[in-house]
């Protein structure tokens, strides 16, 4: 009981050692500072407090200065990624304004082919080309409620497509001038010649004039056009130009091709003559 009570009383004197200690050192310091004198043991015990905190400053400092290039670097890679979303947001808007100023300058066009015209015609959009790759066709989006009737012939400011084979209510299917089954009365526009033929198709890209009086005057470069004959298709129509002329010599005949005018593949709108 006695050590215990020795070491109680030891805590009590270092405690009132540490009391004084403070007291005397406010004294201390409240006096020089009323005679205008520096502390030095107040400015030294500063220094001591201080020390630490410099330490730790300057090292966070110093790492803050080290990482900033990792912040810096993931606010420009956002900054890129909202630049890439605006260009891609740009390029479709522009995109979709180009795409409206060719389909304003078809329209434009169309409608004065439209004018032109003698017969009524009756726009239909291209809603699948070629569905059958055995055959040169597409169908389009004009059927039988629409006026479309078998034979109605279909054309474009650039000539001649071909005809009607099959209509539904809402939908038609076209057969190009290009298919094997497909033919056409065919005139040479040019005044000194007015050579007449059938233009028949074969699956490629041309076709080809058959039944070709012998001696006719035909040459590459002469325009095509529907002759009126068979009562099918209109009398005037292009239909395009004469890409190669050869002659046979043991028979004397002329084998004509002709490239059509209609840009086959990139059909988009076509027009219906409605008669």
């Amino acid at each position: 009981m006695r050590a215990e009570r020795a070491r109680k009383a030891q805590k009590y004197w270092v405690a009132l050692f540490f009391v004084l200690l403070g007291t005397f050192a406010g004294v201390w310091h409240n006096r020089r500072l009323e005679a205008g004198k520096p502390d030095y043991i107040a400015g030294l015990l500063r220094g001591i407090v201080s020390l630490p905190s410099r330490f730790v400053g300057g090292a966070v400092h110093g790492f803050a200065h080290r990482t900033e290039w990792i912040t810096r670097s993931r606010r420009l890679a956002d900054e890129n990624q909202k630049l890439r979303i605006q260009v891609a947001e740009l390029q479709g808007e522009n995109n979709k304004l180009r795409e409206a100023q060719i389909n304003l300058d078809r329209l434009r066009d169309d409608l004065g082919f439209r004018k032109r015209s003698e017969h009524p015609m009756l726009a239909a959009d291209v809603v699948a080309l070629r569905p059958d790759a055995k055959y040169d066709t597409f169908i389009i989006s004009r059927g039988s409620n629409d006026g479309v009737t078998v034979a109605s012939v279909v054309v474009t400011r650039d000539g001649l497509v071909g005809r009607v084979i099959e209509v539904e209510p809402g939908t038609s299917v076209v057969l190009m001038l290009t298919d094997q089954k497909s033919g056409v009365g065919g005139r040479i526009q040019r005044p000194e010649s007015r050579a007449v033929a059938v233009c028949e198709g074969d699956n490629s890209k041309t076709l080809t004039m058959v039944a070709l009086p012998s001696g006719s005057d035909v040459k590459v470069g002469d325009t095509v056009v529907t002759s009126g004959l068979g009562g099918v298709y209109p009398a005037g129509i292009l239909i395009g130009a004469v890409c190669e002329v050869s002659l046979d010599p043991s028979t004397g005949s002329k084998s004509v091709r002709v490239q059509p005018h209609v840009a086959y593949d990139t059909l988009e709108q076509v027009y219906v003559v409605v008669r």
